[in-house]
């Protein structure tokens, strides 16, 4: 339990605190809670472009041509989940190509192998010395479900919807 002359220094503390005062220091303090690109509440990270994601949403409305605000929600629902699924593929890339490198930088000489053998045994250096592919593969497999189900609705909406008679009578 804190005593009052530690509540007392720690109010005079607070008080001293003035956050940041730069546009550059508050863009900055804004992602203080972005820790993982996985686990962020937006679907971009700071180091992906929206235009790619913008474009990718633009095809599965094209594609799906949502007509109602629950099908445009379904609809963006399948573009977030694909988003956050070929996110996942990247970074388990992205790993295994770091393993590549370090395991080049260890030899005196290139690896001769071919590059599918090199690509595996780095896979496997990966998989065994961190718990980094596991993560991804986990966050993968709930994205690609995110996706099923949002798919799933979305065909059970189309599938249910009471067809409309335009012929006049």
């Amino acid at each position: 339990m804190a005593t009052e002359a530690q509540i007392a220094a720690n109010r005079a503390n607070a008080l001293k605190s003035t956050g940041p005062r730069t546009a550059a220091g508050k863009a900055r303090s804004s992602q203080n809670a972005v820790r993982h690109g996985f686990r962020a509440r937006n679907i971009r990270t700071p180091a992906e472009h929206s235009k790619q994601f913008n474009d990718l949403w633009a095809e599965f409305r094209a594609e799906y041509c949502p007509c109602t605000a629950a099908e445009s929600a379904l609809v963006h629902a399948l573009a977030t989940a694909r988003w956050r699924a070929l996110r996942m593929s990247n970074l388990e890339a992205a790993r295994i190509d770091r393993e590549l490198d370090r395991e080049q930088e260890t030899l005196a000489q290139p690896l001769d192998d071919a590059y599918d053998v090199r690509n595996g045994i780095a896979y496997s250096d990966a998989a065994n010395n961190t718990c980094a592919l596991d993560h991804i593969g986990q966050a993968e497999s709930r994205f690609l479900r995110q996706f099923n189900r949002a798919f799933d609705r979305l065909l059970r909406r189309r599938t249910s919807r009471v067809p409309v008679n335009n012929k006049a009578t």
